[in-house]
């Protein structure tokens, strides 16, 4: 988070002289609610070309501007904003990952935040029982409250995966010449338009629910790339989709999937997804792996809330040598882990024999 420590509390916190759990309760949710306010309401968006005063940018957002002040302060301290002879501006993380201006903006991953936040709500009772205690919103897109809370889940997942999954298309080595790229439980499609936009010939196909092709076809409109990404409603775990799609990929993605699958159905659905690649081809893993946090806090803190998250929901998350057995005993050969800038994920990589 942005805000810092002056280093006289950062001495008096090492010495257990600060009472640091003030920091995650109440201050942290505090203001994880203040961003998410300043995010629906506009605030970065109106203050992204111009420094505004208080009173312009509360009319520019409607709103009351002595209750705007009272979030503007907060914003201040917290390091999202800067203010100087009355003129209230962009810090310069702000402009980068906040404005919805910006190529790399997580502002609709932050306004999806609550609905992840919701699901924590269930922990006492996970902690008692272990075993899942609500369902995931794509379960039910027919329900008005769950089919709100997918266009936010989906919304949130395509930015985050904008900004941030430009490395694994770095790392990922792929013939030049490929052209077929099949995403599996793909969705909002934007790890393909990421591949796609490097790879010229490329084109890719998504495998998902309605839903989530839905998602994915304004994504591809938005990014100015439906030209080159087409769409098959799928049950990745019920459907068949091998025996159509047989030997025809260069390259398979399946990113964030495991985590919500139990061991036996991720084994079955990656047996069917080598079965679409061609002799040689690349399958491309990326999800929490449990044993790769590489001693980082960050990196174990976030994949640790992802485990918690995952039980909620009735999914886990999985050491690398039980991915490695399901990508070998799928036919897979070369299978290796990647540690990514990132933290929080891993890449794993294998070649069909």
């Amino acid at each position: 988070m942005p805000l810092h420590l002056t280093p006289l509390e950062h001495i008096l916190s090492c010495f257990n002289l600060l009472p640091t759990p003030l920091l995650d309760m109440p201050l942290g949710p505090g203001i994880a609610k203040a961003l998410l306010t300043a995010c629906e309401l506009g605030v970065f968006d109106a203050l992204n070309r111009q420094p505004l005063t208080r009173e312009e940018l509360a009319a520019r957002i409607q709103c009351n501007p002595q209750g705007l002040q009272l979030l503007l302060q907060l914003l201040v301290s917290a390091g999202y904003v800067r203010r100087r002879r009355g003129l209230y501006r962009n810090s310069r993380m702000a402009q980068r990952w906040l404005n919805n201006d910006s190529p790399v903006s997580i502002a609709p991953y932050v306004i999806h935040s609550p609905d992840i936040v919701a699901i924590w709500d269930h922990l006492p009772q996970v902690v008692h029982e272990n075993k899942q205690v609500m369902r995931m919103p794509y379960e039910d897109a027919s329900d008005p409250k769950m089919k709100e809370a997918l266009a936010r889940h989906y919304a949130g997942l395509a930015s985050l995966a904008i900004a941030l999954g430009g490395e694994i298309v770095r790392r990922v080595r792929i013939p030049a010449q490929a052209q077929q790229l099949l995403d599996v439980g793909g969705s909002h499609a934007a790890y393909s338009i990421l591949f796609c936009r490097k790879y010229p010939r490329l084109y890719a196909t998504i495998l998902d629910i309605q839903p989530g092709i839905e998602a994915g076809k304004r994504t591809a409109l938005q990014m100015g790339m439906s030209e080159r990404i087409s769409f098959l409603a799928t049950n990745i775990v019920q459907d068949d989709f091998a025996s159509d799609l047989s030997c025809r990929y260069d390259v398979a993605l399946y990113f964030h999937i495991a985590h919500l699958l139990p061991p036996e159905i991720n084994a079955a659905v990656l047996k069917k997804v080598v079965r679409t690649l061609k002799p040689g081809g690349t399958l491309v893993f990326v999800d929490q792996i449990t044993d790769q946090t590489h001693g980082s806090r960050l990196a174990s803190l976030m994949v640790q809330f992802m485990a918690l998250t995952t039980v909620i929901v009735g999914g886990t998350c999985y050491p690398f040598p039980v991915v490695r057995d399901w990508l070998e005993q799928a036919g897979m050969v070369d299978v290796r882990h990647h540690r990514l800038f990132m933290p929080g994920a891993t890449m794993i990589t294998g070649r069909k024999s």
